[in-house]
């Protein structure tokens, strides 16, 4: 947007991303000049004007970014960028979020979007390392116009991040800010029961320990225990960040010193981050030469908790905290002998969250990770109009992997297996390396109203893994230290159980790109822009190599035509398109390396042991040799608008996309060996929708400022050309796709609730009559997936002299998830082992037969596995983010060191409103059972500049 900004003799006014700061040292009675400065976005590989842009983005400034309460940069925008589905569904520090823009454009292959970080193409699997106080500004690249300059990794949409920098002539300032804060498990809605409901079912159903008690007793039973206070607790966060931001007249720099403790709310879960970055930018007295040097390093202790989400009750402690029955006391666990003596005297699983008291104590798992960033650019002006510009970029993870069990623990002595030592210890490390250069020829031009921008460049890609790990079987608790390889107990022929496990692994990836584009401009007022990159990506053969990318755009800004002259009221209206084709070679969902050893296109063939008659055998793993490109062509419409005075801002798109070339597991005769080869398949799958952002400042004064502003987006998800018209998955539960509907949407008997007559759960037949007796044929499939339909964010900014309060509201809609946490407390089978719902006292019996509770003997439970009684709608609106904060003012800062001084009280997630009955509606699966839940976390903040 064009911003007036008006120069004073006796003050200065800067602006930044729509934040104003007013520095002035007299009153205003000095004529003024007004000034225009066009807010600028990122596209591609270079940065424009937001008036001559063609393309769809989404821009969040450093204002939204820093200070919050998250260690990982992306879930810090969830809700604020239209089209974009942030989830992360756990709340584990560290667990990196799900990003999904535009819809999910593949069926197996990797949906991540490129992320782009100071012009170095990366990834988002090391973020935990990324300090987001770091982060200046975040640009979503949605459209094809965009996207295409990226080619081979444009087709699920690109991120592009801006580290903060210095400024050149700008003085030395120093910023501390720090945030101390704390988190604590959200609330549920499962109604368990309490010991003493417990009881009473366990002697309805006869098993456990309330079968054989009288109801007296049961009234009487003083124990009462809450699982959850034995395995969450409130954690503890602590932040800190120092800077130093300098600035001469050909030179300025700019440093950040981070430090992040974020605790767990399930114990023995943590994460603590290091980071140092450092950014240098320099020019020559004649602007021809300048360069940019920085580097940074973060280093990241994250203690995690593995097995969640299975049905391990000796390894998953969220299965402890949630189903643990609440008439057993902890206090029943005393040490892993005397748990291990304990269970093989009763032989139950009631003891379950004793199992995992134990684990806690016993087993540990954390990964140390270290990265190193370096950046580059140099540019020289080697013609008015002619630039030459060199980007080599390079970052260094390496990991480190702990993970134990201690040999006096229960688990050890529960898999013990004759042998005498017990215990087991893996390390694995990897060391990961990134190299990206870019050599660029840049052409810019005016005649009169004619401008034109032409590039040609040349990109390499390297990326290389190195991993190894070690496993030892066998520890001598008398001389074992975790991780420092003593104590490890030796094999001897008559115990072959300690023999070490070792393995290791190397993946490489090259990527070459030739790419042009060229941007013309007339008078500000149309524009047209066109991309043309060539990609090659050592994921495929020679002969599939290589894959041409191109977009072309237009623009149209419409106020600038002269018929709008006396239109006051519209400041800005443009209207854009685009069309274009990107590239996806991430075959396999994963990691960057998921698919590169072996390669996908290669037969590739294994040797094992004992595999025929007590003989080595070999394996045969087939590969497709015309493994090619999954590409995507997308057409995008929109509008960029700002009217009455620019009180009103928004945007506008409406757009398609298909997934072509579509990357599946394709079905092959059992005599080749194997059931089914990864390639690609006709099947076309597509997203169309529309989307829109929205901000009005109902007041805007000099002393108070109240704006709203929300986003919204529909996103549309079809599949075409399946080869026989229909696609079955899955077991329990099944999904279906089919021609011209969802990818994978659940396929289910309807359940219609309790048969009065017998307590016998009913289902709805393919005719629409009740039967207990399901057949395959009554299946049907779900209007919704896993994957929100409708979703978005909303809220208000209100400033009063300094005062300001913040909101932010998120939302998804139109979906559909499984909550297996919810059928295991429906279960009567959990009687007598787990806790269940007190729901089931409300159980069909002969004398209460008006209830939506099926008997707790009902004969065809096996039914509902198929069934949608727990799918669930998994909707919700949450209050993901306040902040109530306050800037000192000046007046009392007046001789003192400090230059600024801010104050911040913020919560996260303080409120949802969800039919999801679960510790947390958020996730990115499809189902969910003993998951780790995000927490509500309540912080305090302080800001000093000087």
């Amino acid at each position: 947007m064009n911003v007036k900004l008006r120069v004073l003799s006796a003050g200065v006014l800067f602006f930044m991303g729509g934040q104003t700061l007013l520095a002035q040292a007299k009153q205003d009675t000095i004529p003024k000049k007004e000034t225009k400065i066009d807010e600028v976005v990122v596209v591609g590989y270079r940065a424009v004007s937001k008036k001559t842009a063609v393309v769809s983005t989404a821009q969040i400034k450093e204002e939204t970014i820093n200070g919050r309460p998250n260690s990982n940069l992306m879930n810090v925008v969830q809700g604020q960028l239209a089209g974009v589905n942030i989830s992360t569904g756990t709340g584990q520090p560290g667990a990196k979020p799900t990003v999904i823009i535009r819809g999910v454009g593949t069926f197996n292959g990797n949906t991540d979007p490129l992320y782009v970080i100071d012009g170095f193409p990366t990834n988002s699997d090391s973020f935990r390392s990324l300090n987001p106080n770091d982060v200046e500004s975040m640009e979503v690249l949605k459209d094809a116009s965009a996207t295409a300059q990226y080619g081979n990794r444009g087709s699920n949409g690109v991120i592009v991040i801006k580290t903060k920098q210095g400024r050149y002539g700008d003085r030395t300032t120093f910023n501390y800010r720090s945030q101390i804060g704390v988190s604590m498990l959200q609330d549920a809605r499962y109604n368990l029961a309490n010991a003493r409901e417990l009881l009473t079912l366990e002697n309805r159903y006869g098993a456990g320990v309330g079968a054989g008690m009288t109801q007296e007793a049961i009234d009487n039973y003083q124990t009462n225990t809450n699982w959850l206070d034995v395995f969450f607790r409130p954690s503890f966060l602590q932040s800190h960040d120092f800077s130093v931001t300098t600035g001469a007249k050909n030179i300025n720099s700019y440093t950040n010193v981070g430090y992040l403790q974020q605790d767990g709310i399930l114990e023995n879960s943590g994460m603590k981050r290091f980071t140092v970055r450092n950014t240098i930018n320099g020019k020559t007295n004649d602007n021809k030469f300048k360069y940019t040097f920085g580097t940074a390093i973060g280093f990241t202790r994250n203690d995690q908790i593995g097995s969640l989400g299975t049905g391990g009750v000796n390894q998953n402690m969220i299965i402890g905290a949630y189903q643990g029955a609440p008439h057993l006391s902890p206090s029943m666990y005393q040490n892993s002998q005397q748990l291990f003596n304990l269970y093989e005297t009763e032989g139950t699983l009631l003891l379950t969250p004793l199992f995992l008291m134990d684990k806690m104590k016993t087993f540990y798992t954390g990964l140390d990770e270290m990265r190193l960033d370096v950046t580059s650019e140099l540019s020289y002006q080697i013609l008015p109009s002619l630039t030459a510009r060199m980007r080599a970029n390079a970052q260094l993870i390496t990991q480190n992997g702990l993970t134990w069990q201690h040999p006096i623990s229960f688990n050890s002595f529960l898999f013990q297996s004759g042998t005498e030592a017990v215990g087991t210890e893996t390390i694995a490390e990897s060391r990961q390396f990134y190299f990206n250069n870019l050599w660029q020829l840049e052409y810019s031009k005016s005649f009169g109203d004619h401008t034109i921008n032409a590039a040609g460049a040349f990109e390499f890609n390297n990326a290389m893994l190195k991993s190894s790990t070690f496993t030892q079987r066998g520890l001598n608790p008398l001389t074992w230290v975790p991780g420092a390889g003593t104590g490890y107990v030796t094999d001897t022929s008559n115990d072959d159980f300690n023999v070490p496990t070792v393995g290791a692994g190397q993946s490489r990836l090259n990527m070459f790109s030739f790419f042009g584009n060229i941007d013309y401009d007339y008078n500000k007022k149309y524009g047209i822009v066109a991309n043309i990159r060539r990609d090659a990506s050592s994921r495929f053969s020679e002969d599939q190599r290589w894959g041409t990318f191109w977009s072309v755009g237009g623009r149209w800004n419409v106020d600038e035509e002269s018929f709008m002259d006396n239109v006051k009221w519209v400041n800005s209206f443009k209207i854009r398109g685009s069309y274009g084709v990107t590239g996806n070679q991430r075959i396999v969902d994963g990691t960057v390396w998921a698919g590169l050893s072996p390669q996908l296109y290669l037969d590739t063939f294994s040797i094992g042991n004992n595999v025929y008659n007590g003989l080595m055998g070999m394996g045969i793993n087939l590969g497709f040799a015309d493994l090619r490109w999954e590409t995507t062509k997308q057409w995008n419409i929109g509008t960029d608008f700002e009217l009455f005075n620019r009180r009103l801002r928004g945007q506008f798109d409406v757009y398609d996309r298909r997934t072509v070339d579509l990357y599946d597991d394709w079905p092959q005769s059992p005599i080749s060996g194997t059931y089914s080869i990864r390639q690609n398949t006709p099947i076309d799958l597509r997203n169309n929708g529309y989307e829109l952002s929205l901000a009005y400042d109902i007041i805007k004064n000099d002393n108070l400022t109240f704006t709203l502003r929300g986003n919204g987006s529909i996103n549309n998800q079809r599949v075409y050309d399946l080869p026989n018209g229909i696609l079955q998955e899955g077991e329990q539960p099944r999904v279906l796709t089919s021609n011209g509907s969802l990818y994978q949407a659940p396929y289910f008997y309807h359940y219609l609730g309790v048969n009065p007559a017998n307590g016998n759960l009913l289902f709805e037949d393919i005719n629409g009559n009740p039967t207990e007796n399901p057949t395959l044929a009554d299946l049907r499939p779900g209007k919704y997936n896993s994957l929100p339909k409708y979703q978005g964010g909303f809220g208000f900014d209100l400033d009063y002299k300094g005062l300001y309060l913040s909101t932010t509201f998120t939302y998804v809609a139109g979906l559909y998830r499984y909550d297996y946490d919810l059928a295991g407390f429906y279960d009567p089978t959990q009687l007598g082992q787990f806790n269940v719902s007190k729901d089931l006292l409300n159980a069909w019996t002969p004398t209460n037969t008006n209830t939506n509770i099926p008997s707790l003997t009902a004969s065809n439970y096996a039914a509902q596995d198929l069934s949608d009684r727990f799918l669930m709608d998994g909707s919700y609106v949450r209050l993901r983010n306040i902040q109530l904060g306050y800037n000192i003012p000046k007046s009392l800062l007046n001789g003192t060191f400090v230059r600024e001084l801010r104050v911040t009280l913020q919560a996260e997630n303080l409120a949802t409103w969800t039919k999801w009955q679960g510790y947390d509606a958020e996730s990115n699966r499809g189902a969910d059972q003993g998951q780790y839940p995000s927490p509500k976390t309540f912080t305090l903040g302080f800001d000093v500049k000087f």
